[in-house]
């Protein structure tokens, strides 16, 4: 899914329209592309969420409760729910399973994108307990302890899955990434690494990129962070950052719009 060109949010200029890619049956077969990573099956991430605006593939999404998902706040900042479809139970894009309409989206009060990335966490609810009872769908826990640096973790998502090609996966791809501190991971963007963020690096050439933004970071099973920026092209040159879910404020804010 990351050289070092330029500092983007990785999810805001994802692809406009499907790849053009083979359809292959649910199942881990080794590609060699998050950029770079594996393709796996959606039975084995049933929390993952293709997210779309006004029909198009835009970022990734994870559900926590029946009726509530996560995503990054700058992939839905300033959009209405009406634009915004989730959809889950696939591990391909261009094979749509279960189609979920979004009621309401919650951006955290505190993310302003004019003056940081910081906070970059929203909450989208949809129609009670329309996550439940669907195929390969099902939530998965928040982080309840900190996660020390060192400590392996992963995160899928349909992001871009090749530096050339520049365009979403069409099938779900999975990277291993370890955790860094925020010493090192400030000093690579030159700005400081805030309580509410968190940093990985997978160190092997196989990153988190763009439109994987608003993924779960998981560690110890349990959804640590959402993706949230990054450098492009993507390579293991720098960090990948993520809006920390055990951060004080934004663990805050998901326990007001979901209730956990």
């Amino acid at each position: 899914m990351k050289q070092v060109i330029g500092l983007v949010l990785l999810g805001l200029f994802c692809c406009n329209a499907l790849p053009a890619e083979n359809t292959k049956p649910d199942g881990p077969s080794q590609s060699g592309r998050i950029i770079n990573g594996k393709e796996v099956s959606i039975s084995n991430y049933r929390y993952s969420l293709s997210l779309w605006v006004d029909n198009r593939y835009s970022c990734g999404a994870s559900i926590i409760t029946g009726s509530h998902a996560l995503t990054a706040a700058h992939c839905v900042n300033n959009i209405a729910a009406s634009r915004v479809t989730l959809y889950g139970g696939s591990s391909f894009l261009n094979r749509q399973v279960v189609r979920i309409a979004v009621s309401k989206i919650a951006i955290h009060p505190n993310y302003n994108p004019s003056v940081s990335k910081n906070y970059d966490a929203a909450v989208i609810t949809v129609a009670t307990n329309a996550f439940q009872g669907k195929p390969n769908m099902a939530p998965i826990e928040l982080q309840n302890t900190q996660v020390a640096a060192g400590t392996r973790c992963s995160v899928v998502g349909w992001g871009w899955y090749d530096n050339n090609i520049r365009q979403a996966s069409n099938s779900l791809r999975f990277t291993d990434v370890q955790i860094v501190t925020e010493s090192s991971c400030s000093a690579t963007f030159q700005q400081t690494i805030m309580p509410d963020q968190i940093c990985s690096i997978n160190g092997s050439n196989i990153e988190v990129c763009k439109g994987d933004s608003g993924s779960a970071l998981v560690c110890g099973g349990r959804v640590t962070g959402l993706v949230s920026f990054g450098r492009v092209p993507c390579t293991s040159s720098a960090p990948a950052v993520y809006a920390k879910i055990m951060g004080p404020s934004v663990r805050s804010f998901i326990r007001s719009q979901a209730g956990i």
